[in-house]
């Protein structure tokens, strides 16, 4: 063999083992980086779901204090543990040093161990999940009479008492339903409840949908429209809500909702709304308390502002006009289409060169991009 042809052929071969080399690599963990790791059956992927679940449960006990996040927030966080890992990487087995480390239930119920998987989480995460569920208070600000917003007449009936939002009372409520409008182009505000406001209005009103009586609120309040919300809550995990929307260029409709919480039906009532009646295919649902949201979640990092969400709303309703956004978070703003195949979605947006795919984060109902 002639040394130009031994030499082109080690050059092939030490391509080939960088490329090797790269494909496995991951980037090393700080020391402020939370690292755990979990005892599994195969070094592949069908015990990795199980064990980001575990390795990022051990990190919520160990970092996240106690009250920053209440149960149902911990839920939400540990249903998609994926997009929270940072890394990870395989080692071997070895039974004397690892047995005390957490495992997959297939190790615990006696199926062999094989490999030790090692999962990376940044040293960010408890700041980042504490933002995610944190309300804007900048939304709690007192919005001036005649400023052509829709005025929302909310009234919530629970145990066994009535009781008006608005003023200084449920300012979490009125914040979330606030950042939902500002998500879909629908401006809300809320009644001050001073004196003169309940000399006029009472929870029952709005309750039994006393139409005159909250057509004087909007004429006091100078709006350009009002929402009416009824909320009951009819058990442990339950909601009866009815919605009623007259808005200043003529859109009206109505709304039944039974959800498994305020929240939801929160939620519900506003992005159905601002989709005119698209999202859930008419003007009227029941459901039941098994209720949950269809369509495609479509998660999208590095929206900072309000412009940037404006414009990517605008995007992706060109693409599907049922879109709707669900919320405004800081760092991750998350959107749904209601109708959206997936697939199809996907290559509409692989045409956008704003936005760049994030598969690791994203699921069978759900994709995740990064805007640039």
């Amino acid at each position: 063999m002639r040394l130009p042809t031994m030499f082109r052929m080690l050059a092939a071969l030490f391509c080939i083992l960088l490329t090797g080399i790269a494909a496995t690599y991951t980037a090393p963990a700080t020391a402020a980086d939370f690292v755990v790791e979990v005892v599994v059956t195969d070094p592949g992927d069908k015990q990795r779901a199980s064990a980001y679940w575990l390795a990022l449960n051990q990190v919520l006990e160990r970092n996240v204090p106690v009250g920053t996040i209440d149960n149902t927030q911990r839920q939400e966080v540990l249903r998609d543990p994926a997009r929270y890992v940072q890394s990870f990487r395989y080692r071997a087995y070895n039974a004397l040093s690892d047995s005390p480390l957490l495992s997959t239930r297939q190790v615990r119920e006696g199926d062999p161990a094989d490999s030790v998987i090692i999962v990376t989480f940044p040293a960010t995460l408890p700041a980042n999940i504490q933002r995610q569920f944190q309300v804007q208070s900048v939304q709690e600000q007192v919005v001036p009479i005649g400023s052509g917003r829709i005025l929302a007449l909310v009234a919530i009936e629970q145990n066994n008492e009535r009781f008006l939002i608005g003023g200084d009372t449920a300012k979490k409520f009125q914040s979330r339903m606030i950042q939902l409008g500002i998500a879909n182009s629908l401006a809300f505000e809320f009644p001050l409840l001073d004196e003169e406001d309940l000399t006029i209005i009472s929870p029952a009103n709005v309750l039994f949908y006393d139409q005159l009586v909250l057509d004087t609120m909007v004429q006091k309040y100078q709006s350009a429209g009002r929402i009416s919300g009824a909320l009951l809550r009819i058990g442990e995990q339950s909601w009866q809500s009815d919605w009623q929307y007259s808005f200043a260029d003529g859109k009206t409709g109505n709304l039944s909702l039974t959800t498994r919480s305020l929240d939801e039906a929160l939620l519900t009532a506003v992005t159905e709304i601002a989709s005119g009646g698209s999202t859930l295919g008419g003007s009227l649902l029941s459901g039941d308390i098994n209720f949950e949201r269809t369509g495609v979640e479509i998660r999208i990092e590095n929206i900072n502002s309000l412009d940037h969400h404006q414009q990517v709303l605008q995007l992706l309703r060109s693409i599907d006009n049922t879109v709707v956004a669900e919320s405004l978070e800081p760092g991750v703003t998350v959107y749904r289409a209601a109708n959206a195949d997936i697939f199809n979605l996907q290559q509409q947006l692989a045409r956008q060169p704003a936005l760049v795919p994030l598969p690791e984060l994203s699921r069978d109902t759900a994709i995740a991009y990064r805007l640039q």
